[in-house]
């Protein structure tokens, strides 16, 4: 098994004031329109989910990893945090020579702020995972197969927080 742990802090502003921003903000399900590289593939309960999110390298070789999470948002802190959720049966584990599919961490915060006319967000994401090492990486050492596949999930993670926070400043803007 490979263990890989990914993270991204980014601080941006929204053109909004705390409170619409908060309104939007308090329904994980509707931060999930801004993150359309997150899929809910089950409901656990009331603000739990098992989400899944994916990384290709090269049009080659594809990464699926899936969490169990639970939301909260804390009006009182203006925090909207997600964090893992324990106790529930895992992805079955599963590589091939294309593919890699498994179950990881998912915890974020969103932490707002108001200044002036707009609303300043800082977004914190991590994603960990103990995977198997992907078949065609069998040849390399555990080391370098880790180094491999962590670059794919950072890469991907980089891509589902830029496009958050374009879609978050889009959808505040007009």
């Amino acid at each position: 098994m490979l263990h890989i742990s990914v993270s991204s802090h980014r601080k941006f502003e929204i053109a909004c004031d705390l409170l619409g921003v908060e309104a939007h903000f308090s329904n994980f399900e509707r931060m999930l329109e801004d993150l359309p590289a997150l899929k809910v593939s089950r409901v656990w309960g009331p603000h739990q989910y098992r989400i899944g999110y994916g990384a290709n390298f090269a049009g080659v070789y594809q990464v699926d990893l899936f969490s169990d999470i639970q939301a909260r948002f804390d009006a009182a802190a203006h925090v909207l945090a997600v964090s893992p959720l324990r106790g529930l049966p895992a992805v079955t584990a599963q590589v091939t020579l294309r593919s890699l599919t498994g179950q990881g961490g998912y915890a974020s915060r969103l932490v707002f702020h108001a200044q002036k006319d707009c609303t300043v967000a800082d977004y914190d994401l991590t994603i960990t995972a103990d995977i198997p090492k992907p078949v065609r990486l069998n040849l390399v050492p555990d080391s370098v197969a880790r180094t491999v596949v962590q670059a794919i999930v950072q890469r991907r993670v980089q891509e589902i927080t830029d496009l958050f926070i374009v879609r978050t400043m889009s959808r505040f803007a007009s």
